[in-house]
């Protein structure tokens, strides 16, 4: 059983209905529940965000 702060938070966004069927056969061909790919391109994203920030920070220290 999770601990109250290692709960997930919910987040609920608006779609185009398009955009929504994609991503439900993308989730299908990865053997993944839409919830959970979505999640996983989320991480992937928020990850690449951290890095460039990080990259641009060090470098202003440098400058």
């Amino acid at each position: 059983m999770l601990s109250e702060d290692m709960r997930s938070e919910k987040i609920n966004f608006t779609c185009e209905p398009e955009d929504k069927e994609y991503l439900r056969i993308w989730a299908a061909k990865e053997g993944r529940t839409l919830s959970n790919l979505v999640e996983r391109i989320v991480k992937d994203a928020v990850t690449k965000h951290q890095e460039e920030n990080q990259s641009k920070t060090k470098n202003k220290e440098t400058t």
